[in-house]
């Protein structure tokens, strides 16, 4: 049975509809952009009122209202970039800009960026890293990659400890995500991945709902991959796996 070809009118009306999602994306592109530039100078002033205020030994009450900031500001500034990549992964735009780091240096640098908010939610934050571990990958899309399941695994961790673990051998490193919160149920563990989904069970509060997929398709876009290992009442391990040198192995360039 053969498929029918579309008619002239069916062929326009698909036409208009991906030029209204590409005006779409276009449009959303910019407002994460514009909203999110002018944060820049008010994250650094952020930053230095804080450090000059733990310098001169302010009082606890300020130093907590300077802390409690600086998380509301870096949460604003995290939305408006995942806004951005949406727009960028669904017009398959991913520009991979790989360069030379030490993988161990971005978890201690995620780490000391999330103490805080671990802090607030009565958890704590910890790692385990074999030495260094050089490679080539995109710096921006890796952090981000870590960012978000870092910030899930304290969203969810229920108040208990969240570790992140780091393996290497000469072609691949293996990043753990770990947390002992609420955990996934059987039926979430493959939606959750899908954009605007969330696990049954899960807090309403923060967030769009497309932190998994975006990390998701980072990680993918760097010729790696993503796994899951969760029981309901006993928390999460995310696995990220990714090659050593991501333009060997890259799927989005």
């Amino acid at each position: 049975m053969t498929t029918p070809s579309p008619t002239a009118d069916q062929e326009r009306l698909i036409e208009e509809l991906r030029a209204a999602i590409a005006a779409r994306d276009e449009f959303i592109a910019i407002a994460a952009h514009e909203l999110r530039n002018p944060m820049t100078p008010i994250v650094g002033q952020v930053q230095l009122l804080l450090s000059r205020a733990r310098r001169e030994r302010a009082s606890p009450a300020l130093l907590q209202g300077l802390e409690t900031l600086e998380v509301a500001v870096d949460h604003y500034v995290r939305r408006a970039t995942t806004l951005l990549e949406i727009t960028r992964l669904n017009a398959e735009d991913v520009r991979l800009e790989p360069t030379a780091f030490d993988l161990c240096e971005l978890v201690r640098a995620c780490i000391r960026k999330y103490e805080q908010l671990a802090g607030h939610a009565g958890s704590t934050l910890g790692c385990d890293l074999a030495g260094p571990v050089d490679g080539t990958w995109d710096h921006l899309a890796t952090e981000q990659i870590l960012d978000n399941l870092v910030s899930n695994a304290i969203r969810y961790g229920d108040g208990k400890p969240v570790r992140v673990e780091l393996e290497s051998d000469p072609e691949w490193v293996e990043l753990r995500v770990i947390d002992h919160g609420i955990g996934i149920a059987p039926a979430d563990r493959e939606r959750i991945f899908q954009r605007f989904q969330r696990a049954s069970g899960a807090p309403r509060s923060g967030g769009f709902g497309i932190g998994l997929w975006l990390s998701s398709r980072l990680v993918q876009a760097q010729g790696g991959s993503m796994a899951l290992q969760s029981e309901p009442g006993s928390g999460s391990t995310f696995i990220v796996r990714l090659p050593r040198d991501v333009m060997a192995h890259a799927k989005i360039a």
